[in-house]
């Protein structure tokens, strides 16, 4: 798989690493695109970095004053992977790698992700938005009954009989960022009663897979090999991804046709959303394989999944970076 393009058309270019931004992730953001800087830096290429704030002037004026080739975009979470940041390249008219904003947009949103997936046949766990639950909990005794109305409260009907144990996460973020499990109806309500009530932000209630948590990288249309997480934890929070050295990675062999399966749904999930460059689709297995989520922006720390399934492969830290430089596009 590797190198798709000499690596003397890398060398002429002046690459910028930006990192950090303005999210609950910005550390994991810092942690990523240092890492990427120091790789590069080491190995003589001509690159920058620079720690962009909400500002788009900001980043302008570094590209310009730099003549900078190359982004590589590391924010994490809102702004840098919402397509917010992308779409300020994008009027750079520069090369730049991962996926466009108006993909990024698309899957930083769950909700967007999921009813996506489910349009094209793909399995993912049942769900319910906060906006639902809060219309179906409302009382109607001096209301119209409207057929929206009485479609939502049948899909939470179904939804609450058929599940018993909820996710709840909010629809744009990442970093497993404000995610709890209930068993609990009643408990869920009363403890996210501020938050529900609120209603600035979208969330959603998904069921509770009892499966294997699994990711699958994806580099340039190829993917990567499958990695198992296993965690002493309730889930794979924010701690068992970045603070914690008992959480467990392996390789899983699975037989030829399933493995291939697998990889065959992962890609189409990525591609669905139009995805490009780089990512990771995370799901469970039960039965069946049960999409969660993409992250088109993954982490490249120390901890990070897709070195570790890049070095699996064989590929050196910095052949990874090299690989998705060079398939940078506008």
């Amino acid at each position: 798989m590797y190198l798709l393009m000499p690596l003397d058309s890398l060398k002429n270019k002046k690459i910028c690493i930006i990192f950090g931004g303005w999210s609950e992730e910005r550390e994991i953001s810092l942690m990523s695109g240092q890492a990427v800087y120091d790789v590069l830096k080491g190995s003589d290429y001509e690159v920058f970095i620079l720690d962009l704030k909400n500002n788009k002037q900001m980043l302008s004026e570094f590209v310009n004053n730099n003549s900078i080739d190359i982004i590589f975009n590391l924010i994490h979470g809102k702004g840098g992977e919402d397509g917010l940041v992308q779409s300020w390249i994008e009027d750079l008219k520069i090369d730049y790698v991962g996926s466009n904003s108006v993909s990024s947009s698309t899957s930083f949103s769950k909700i967007t992700t999921k009813k996506i997936w489910a349009e094209h046949k793909l399995r993912t766990p049942d769900f319910i938005t906060s906006t639902e639950l809060l219309n179906y909990l409302c009382d109607d005794k001096d209301s119209n009954i409207t057929e929206l109305k009485t479609e939502i409260n049948k899909k939470c009907e179904v939804f609450f009989e058929n599940n018993h144990k909820f996710v709840f996460k909010p629809s744009c973020s990442g970093s497993s960022v404000g995610i709890k499990i209930y068993d609990d109806l009643n408990l869920l309500l009363n403890d996210k009663k501020d938050i529900l009530s609120n209603n600035t932000s979208e969330y959603l209630i998904e069921a509770f897979i009892d499966g294997s948590e699994y990711t699958a990288p994806i580099i340039n249309g190829k993917v990567l090999p499958i990695i198992k997480i296993e965690t002493k934890r309730e889930f794979y929070n924010y701690e068992a991804k970045y603070l914690d050295d008992n959480t467990s990675f392996s390789f899983p062999e699975f037989s030829t046709e399933q493995e291939l399966s697998i990889k065959e749904v992962c890609l189409k999930a990525f591609e669905s959303l139009n995805c490009r460059g780089w990512g990771r689709v995370d799901f469970f297995i039960d039965k069946d394989i049960n999409l969660i989520e993409i992250n088109t922006i993954p982490g490249m720390t120390s901890h990070s999944l897709v070195p570790m399934s890049a070095k699996h492969l064989g590929m050196s830290y910095l052949q990874l970076v090299e690989e998705l430089l060079i398939n940078a596009k506008k």
